[in-house]
């Protein structure tokens, strides 16, 4: 008789088979609020001025960092800080832990993990130099490919979340990333600062849709938040289906020209909010460069780690030429 696994697994699959099917039919007109067009960047200016010269690097840092941190099951405890002298000595898998020595800011961890249905996120304040809270993020754990001999389930479960965020259907963990990012939410709301959501491939998507679904429910104004990802996985069809355009949500998705899956030549682009694209180079700027063989050429281009020696920073300043 087939066990419990096979019907929560096939129940996932007919889900996907329809929302695919719903996708071919789906029409390409849509709608945003007005507020979503005024200011998309506009949470960023919120940001404590000399944020401008650290803070995207610094997400980047803290992406792989949650993902460290969920590898090695670290209990995270409210009120501990995260500065550069918390990085992982080593993890499980086959991924090099991630170095934030170079990490600029302070942050607090605002709530323990929220680890439920195949999701897993993290909380966290940004300090100013007087320890208040300036800012509140939530950081999403990456695909857990390179843990897949310690959580081969949780594997399988990420690979469902992409079919969700790619066709437009919902799982346990896609839900329970909306329920995270509300929770943040209200925290933002009750200190009356941004809110920013956070990662890469899979967990980027996730990022988006959560942003775009906060984006269309009471209480959300122009500037409250957005998100800064890199690499994300395609998620339009979902934005779509909240009655949004998906390039007017706002957020930054830092992208690699040669960037082979996701990339502007890759099989499966994104085209949420602001794109800015690093070059070859290590700049950034509004429109890509390279191939198509140039991308397919360079599969690790996909992995957050290859924006290591990338100043974020500059690529952002650049783009929205300050």
């Amino acid at each position: 008789m087939p066990n419990a696994h096979f019907h929560v697994l096939r129940r996932q699959f007919l889900k996907a088979l329809a929302a695919a099917i719903f996708t071919l039919f789906l029409p390409r007109l849509t709608h945003a609020a007005a507020f979503l067009r005024q200011e998309p960047l506009g949470f960023l200016d919120r940001l404590p001025k000399d944020s401008a010269n650290y803070f995207a690097d610094d997400v980047r840092l803290l992406v792989g960092w949650v993902t460290d941190a969920a590898a090695v099951r670290q209990p995270l405890r409210p009120g501990d800080r995260v500065d550069r002298t918390r990085s992982f000595r080593s993890v499980p898998g086959f991924a090099a832990p991630t170095d934030i020595s170079a990490l600029s800011a302070r942050y607090r961890i605002v709530a323990a993990p929220i680890d439920a249905h195949g999701y897993y996120g993290v909380i966290l304040g940004l300090l100013d130099a007087s320890d208040a809270t300036v800012a509140v993020l939530l950081i999403n754990r990456l695909f857990r490919m390179p843990v897949i001999l310690q959580e081969p389930v949780g594997l399988a479960t990420d690979m469902v979340t992409i079919a969700g965020l790619l066709f437009g259907f919902r799982n346990s963990a896609l839900d329970t990333a909306l329920d995270a990012a509300r929770v943040a939410f209200a925290e933002a709301l009750s200190l009356d600062v941004p809110l920013i959501v956070a990662g890469q491939s899979q967990a980027g998507a996730t990022a988006q849709l959560q942003i775009a679904a906060l984006a269309v429910a009471p209480g959300w104004r122009a500037g409250q938040g957005g998100f800064i990802t890199f690499n994300a996985a395609p998620v339009r069809t979902s934005i779509i289906k909240l009655g949004l355009d998906p390039t007017t949500v706002p957020g930054i998705n830092f992208i690699k020209d040669l960037d082979p899956l996701v990339g502007p030549h890759g099989m499966f682009t994104n085209g949420v909010g602001q794109q800015i694209f690093i070059h070859a180079d290590g700049t950034g700027g509004l429109e890509p460069r390279a191939s198509v063989l140039a991308a397919l050429s360079h599969p690790r281009q996909h992995f957050l780690d290859s924006f290591g020696g990338v100043s974020l920073a500059t690529a952002l300043a650049a783009s929205r030429g300050k």
